[in-house]
C-alpha cells in the first residue's frame, strides 16, 4: 500500500500541500484531479520522494521512503513526466534501457537481463519496432509511451526475482500534450498495463494526475480532488465529481458545471 499521511509543503510563504493524506491500495489506480497551482505536480514529486514536504511522510509497504536508499526507491518507484523532452536525441532501445540504471552497479553495463527487460518493456508499449528509431523522429504519442516504456523496464523485477514489493507507477498529466488520438491511445495503455499487471500477480500500482476528467473517471478506481493543496473530496469518480464538487474547485456556476456530469459519468 502507497500512504502520504499529513503532507505539507510550502515554497516560501506559498502553502502548495496543506495537509494532505491519501491511501492507495496495492494495485490501485488513483487519478489527481485540481485545477492549475492545486498541488498535483507537487504531491507526486512527494509520492516519488524527489521533494521532502515540511511535515507528514510517505511510507509504501509500510517503509518510509525518505528512509530508503535512492536507487532501492528508483527500483520501486518510476515517475513518468510531463515534460519528456530528452537532452540528445537516443534511440528508442537507449531510451528504454535507461530505466534499467537503478539495478546497475558502478560502471555495470547492462546484461541480457536488462536488454530483455527494455524489450518486454517495449513490447507491452508498442514499440518495440521502433527500438532503432531516434527519439526526435517520432509523433508525441510514439514519444509517450516510449518514456512509459522507460518506466515499465525500470520497474521490471528480472534481476530481483525474489523482491516481491509493490511496483509504483506516477504519471503526471500523461495525456496533456497530446491530440485527441494519442490521448485516447496513451490512455488506453495505461488501463491495459494496470490489467495486465494484475493478472501477472504482480499488480502495478499507478496514481497520475489529470485535468481530463473523463480520462480520470474511465480509467481510475479512485480521484483525489485538490483546491489550494487541500484535499476537497476523494473516492469513486462518480461520488467525487459531483455539481457541487466541480462547481467548487473550478469556480464555475451549477449550470456550466452540470452538463459535465453525463460525460463524467458516463
Amino acid at each position: 500500500m502507497l500512504r502520504a499521511s499529513d503532507l505539507t509543503v510550502a515554497f516560501g510563504a506559498q502553502r502548495v500541500l496543506d495537509h494532505v493524506s491519501i491511501d492507495v491500495p496495492q494495485g490501485g489506480l488513483v487519478g489527481v484531479l485540481g485545477p492549475n497551482g492545486s498541488g498535483k505536480t507537487t504531491l507526486l514529486r512527494v509520492l516519488a520522494g524527489t521533494l521532502k514536504p515540511q511535515s507528514g511522510r510517505v511510507t509504501l509497504d509500510e517503509q518510509d521512503i525518505s528512509r530508503l536508499d535512492r536507487r532501492a526507491v528508483a527500483r520501486r518507484v518510476a515517475v513518468v513526466p510531463q515534460d519528456t523532452h530528452l537532452a540528445f536525441d537516443y534511440t528508442v532501445m537507449e531510451v528504454a534501457l535507461m530505466g534499467r540504471f537503478p539495478h546497475l552497479g558502478s560502471f555495470e553495463v547492462e546484461g541480457p537481463a536488462d536488454l530483455a527487460a527494455a524489450e518486454a518493456a517495449l513490447e507491452a508499449t508498442g514499440t518495440l519496432h521502433l527500438a532503432h528509431r531516434t527519439y526526435e523522429t517520432l509523433s508525441g504519442g510514439e514519444k509517450q509511451r516510449v518514456i512509459i516504456a522507460s518506466a515499465l523496464s525500470q520497474l521490471d523485477r528480472r534481476n530481483s526475482p525474489d523482491d516481491r514489493t509493490s511496483p509504483l507507477l506516477l504519471l503526471d498529466e500523461p495525456t496533456a500534450a497530446l491530440d485527441l488520438r494519442y490521448q485516447v491511445e496513451v490512455a488506453a495503455l495505461v488501463g491495459r498495463l494496470h490489467e495486465s499487471s494484475s493478472a501477472a500477480g504482480m499488480p502495478l500500482t499507478v496514481v497520475l494526475s489529470t485535468h481530463d476528467l473523463h480520462f480520470a473517471s474511465s480509467l481510475c478506481d479512485t480521484v483525489v480532488l485538490l483546491s489550494e493543496g487541500r484535499v476537497v473530496a476523494q473516492g469513486p469518480p462518480v461520488e467525487v465529481l459531483t455539481v457541487e464538487t466541480l462547481s467548487t474547485v473550478y469556480g464555475i456556476s451549477r449550470a456550466l458545471a452540470a452538463p459535465l456530469l453525463p460525460r463524467v459519468q458516463a
